[in-house]
């Protein structure tokens, strides 16, 4: 650590739990006793740059058949040996032509000096590795520019109060059920809070630290042998299906061909079950018209059916030529309630019982019908291992992944109370690793379904090492929490901002091997730590200023963490520019931004808090239609909103702020995901505002019920 008490970008960081003084303050750091832990860390670099031949030896005579680059000194005329009496000296010459010695001579000339070019590259490259760190500590100028909390009044009847500021982020100790509670609020200002900032801290990136992680082959060689497309655009199943006939078609061409048809068998895909089966007869006509009729009699094209969900269903076994029979068979997939898909396990599953049929000089064409990524994308390296292995191509009829997170919400409308679910399935994220923060300000997760434009990361990687097609379909819009629709974005637009689709071990690798990549991901990581602000609240006065000085001690610590975020995230902006991918660079750039809008959503979601108290101890916070025992259940809901409660001298600068960095997303990304998400995050507003929310009485209750798609 320096003299001025600054850390190395490559100090690790985590939330610990912040010890309170005598009087359980959070405003006072000498009285709190916060201290950073740090674990401080050297990062040590050795570089080797080749020394240069001296003066001296390179001035040597050098001996025959040596070339040094310089005109060799003439050499000195041998002595001459005096004949021995009585006996005849035998002497063998060769004369050769000078053209031949000229070309020798200058043919070893020319090696050399390529030679030491070579070292020449060798040298400079090795003298470019820069391996020094990143100062981040927090300057007075970044300080000064945070925007000030509203100060708790002292004069209501009943004040707000903090209880334990045990960390919601620590990766040890679990926050508190039940706070301690004390008579005067504790108050989160500039002037306080930001002195004496809890430090961030996290482990190093590793197999852990990402989804599905766990890897149970051994062989990650992966590479780029053979690259398939990973988002071919297409309007409905009928131009799937019809591109899918001609691929079909393209592969009898060369070969027999079995291909093997995987349905999804959750409850959202029923309905796409029939659209394919529907459609089917496209499929059929397209085969009929163009495969010759000794082909057909021959049975070199056959179709099998199979259904997964928890387990994995061969409908018709062995493969057949009946197409008419394939199209009862998939009417015939059952539901799945289990509300688990294991696709990659399904996928070895196919290929381990169909995969004989290579043998058979046979191709085998795999069709993965689906509007998820799957459970168990963990088995990704063992399904791409058993496709590559008996080669096997893949085809998937899929959907948007969501963009840099695993979760899509589905409506669901209880047919007895009416009342409304939105259930999550899985469906992403596009990479290998989570890249963005996983709440949105508010909520203790997203819910902003933006997609990414992109095939999720595993299916995309079985396709692309197969040589396959990710057919993009259009989503599902009435299922949908995204009242805007969901976006088709040009390839051409989204094609330097392609996810990484090797290996998730090389992933890792140069995530770790990153400072800006590296950090990004622990702050990734920290907002899936029960990071987010409570949204219900009772309306009971009593009940509702329990529940409010409970939430108080969350805002004020994961404000503290936003602040941090901040200071390490601008600490690498010259790392930033550095970047030579584009997509990292987008993702830091939205990470920044709204990290500090987060910052203004924390001041806004406590001035919420503090307005209900006042109209609740005025009598004036009354719902319209109050809970009625086994008829209604009503609570006050915190959403997001454009109004503005905290006072605007106090806030002005933290929106301008905000508003400025989300519209330079949009600027400086244009026509991507990175730039939609932006202006979603300004559409719904930086602020907060409460709201009635009524349901039946029974709705947790009720969610039990509710079909696991």
């Amino acid at each position: 650590m320096s003299s001025n008490g600054s850390r190395s970008d490559a100090d690790l960081f985590s939330l610990a739990e912040l010890p309170t003084g005598p009087a359980g303050r959070l405003d006072d750091p000498a009285a709190s006793g916060i201290r950073p832990e740090v674990a401080e860390s050297a990062m040590t670099t050795e570089t080797a740059a080749a020394r240069p031949a001296s003066a001296s030896a390179s001035a040597s005579a050098p001996t025959e058949g040596q070339a040094t680059g310089e005109p060799a000194p003439k050499a000195e005329a041998p002595k001459a040996r005096p004949r021995r009496r009585g006996r005849r000296s035998f002497v063998w010459r060769w004369d050769a032509p000078s053209w031949g010695v000229s070309l020798m001579v200058h043919a070893a000339v020319l090696a050399c000096l390529a030679l030491m070019a070579a070292g020449g590259v060798q040298q400079e490259l090795l003298g470019s590795i820069d391996a020094s760190t990143v100062d981040t500590s927090l300057s007075e100028q970044m300080a000064e520019e945070l925007m000030t909390i509203l100060e708790e009044p002292g004069d209501e009847r009943s004040e707000l109060a903090v209880g334990d500021p045990t960390s919601t982020l620590s990766p040890v100790v679990a926050p508190s059920a039940t706070p301690r509670i004390r008579g005067a609020t504790a108050e989160v200002s500039e002037a306080k809070s930001l002195r004496g900032l809890v430090s961030v801290a996290v482990p190093s990136p590793n197999v852990a630290t990402l989804p599905a992680m766990e890897f149970n082959n051994v062989d990650f060689s992966g590479g780029n042998r053979i690259s398939g497309d990973t988002s071919r655009e297409t309007t409905d199943y009928g131009e799937a299906l019809d591109q899918l006939a001609r691929e079909i078609l393209a592969h009898l061409n060369t070969s027999r061909v079995t291909v093997l048809w995987m349905f999804d068998e959750s409850g959202s895909m029923k309905d796409d079950q029939r659209t394919i089966s529907d459609k089917f007869d496209r499929v059929v006509g397209e085969l009929d018209l163009h495969t010759p009729e000794e082909q057909d009699r021959a049975g070199d094209l056959e179709h099998a059916i199979i259904g997964f969900g928890k387990a994995t269903h061969f409908e018709n076994s062995p493969p057949r030529a009946d197409l008419e029979g394939i199209r009862k068979a998939i009417g015939s997939l059952p539901v799945d309630e289990s509300g688990e898909e294991r696709t990659m396990k399904a996928v070895v599953d196919a290929v381990g019982r169909y995969g004989k049929a290579v043998e058979k000089d046979r191709k085998v064409l795999l069709v993965l019908v689906t509007d998820e990524s799957g459970d168990d994308g963990d088995l990704v390296e063992q399904a791409r291992l058993a496709l590559v292995n008996r080669g096997a191509t893949v085809y998937v009829l899929g959907r948007q992944s969501m963009f840099g997170t695993d979760r899509v919400h589905l409506r669901y409308v209880d047919p007895v109370t009416q009342d409304v679910y939105w259930p999550p399935i899985r469906r992403g994220p596009e990479a290998a690793g989570l890249e963005l923060l996983q709440w949105d300000g508010l909520w203790n997760h997203r819910h902003d379904e933006q997609p990414s434009g992109f095939a999720p990361y595993e299916l995309a990687r079985l396709v692309k090492e197969t040589g396959g097609i990710y057919f993009l379909l259009p989503n599902e819009e009435e299922l949908r929490d995204r009242p805007r629709g969901e976006k088709a974005y040009s390839i051409a637009t989204l094609k330097e901002f392609l996810p990484d689709y090797g290996p998730r071990p090389d992933y890792l690798a140069r995530v770790s091997q990153s400072d800006l990549r590296r950090t990004m991901g622990e702050i990734v990581q920290l907002t899936r730590q029960d990071f987010g602000f409570r949204r219900h609240f009772p309306v009971n006065p009593p009940e509702l200023a329990k529940a409010i000085v409970e939430e108080l001690p969350k805002v004020d610590v994961q404000l503290r963490a936003l602040v941090e975020f901040e200071r390490r995230l601008k600490a690498l902006d010259p790392a930033r520019d550095k970047e030579p991918n584009r997509r990292w660079r987008a993702n830091y750039d939205l990470m920044l931004a709204m990290v500090v809008a987060f910052q203004v959503k924390a001041y806004e979601y406590r001035s919420c808090l503090r307005e209900m108290v006042v109209l609740a101890n005025q009598g004036r916070l009354v719902p319209k239609n109050p809970p009625i025992p086994d008829r209604r259940r009503t609570d006050w809901v915190i959403n997001h909103s454009p109004k503005k409660k905290a006072p605007p001298a106090e806030t002005e600068k933290g929106y301008a702020r905000a508003e400025g960095m989300l519209t330079q997303v949009i600027a400086d990304h244009p026509g991507t995901p990175w730039a939609d998400l932006a202006q979603t995050t300004l559409d719904r507003g930086l602020g907060c505002d409460w709201a009635e929310w009524n349901v039946h009485p029974d709705y947790d209750k009720r969610a039990e019920l509710v079909p696991k798609f």
